[in-house]
């Protein structure tokens, strides 16, 4: 029998953003930071915030974790569930995802602890550090925040983000700026 370890699926120690599919009433596809302690082994957690991710978990306690470097996936996930034309034939993995895992899921308030259960490496692409991507992927967890802050905090947020285009401008590829406009649309933020 084959020991799994979440290294083998592209995990490695510290916040590791992935696409989280989870079932419930209905799918639902977001993006999550799963924080792993130790790459060697099966065990991660993730702190959940009200959602319908953290709704399906009460109903399913499955999650699946999909490894995914499109920032397209990433900033439409952030915002609406995809539909079953981003899937392969029906199973909670995503079309373009570089690997996925299973996880069980135990949940302690806002805590989902994960146990590895199974996972497969579907595309073993390299991509070199993408100073634009990261940038973006930080700018979603702002941009969430955005949406349901108050006046007072959605300065703060807007600055914030106003700062990140300028390095996705710079930095990234077509698709990191063309994710990072489509952002700004889903939170109706206009910047110069």
């Amino acid at each position: 029998m084959e020991v799994l370890r979440l290294a083998d699926f592209g995990f490695s120690d510290g916040i590791n953003e992935i696409i989280a599919v989870t079932k419930g009433l209905r799918l639902n596809t977001a993006p999550i930071g799963i924080i792993v302690e130790d790459e060697n082994s099966i065990f991660a957690k993730a702190k959940l915030y009200p959602s319908h991710t953290l709704e399906n978990l009460k109903i399913n306690g499955k999650l699946w974790a999909n490894v995914v470097l499109d920032p397209i996936i990433f900033t439409m996930s952030a915002f609406e569930d995809l539909d079953e034309s981003y899937f392969i034939s029906g199973k909670p993995i995503l079309k373009n995802a570089l690997a996925y895992c299973e996880f069980d899921v135990n949940l302690v308030d806002s805590i989902a602890h994960l146990k590895l259960l199974k996972g497969e490496i579907l595309n073993n692409s390299l991509r070199a550090v993408n100073r634009g991507f990261n940038v973006l992927i930080e700018s979603l967890v702002y941009a969430t925040r955005y949406k349901i802050s108050g006046m007072k905090a959605k300065k703060k947020i807007e600055e914030k983000i106003k700062f990140y285009k300028k390095i996705v401008e710079k930095c990234g590829s077509r698709r990191e700026k063309e994710a990072f406009n489509l952002m700004l649309q889903y939170i109706g933020l206009e910047l110069d």
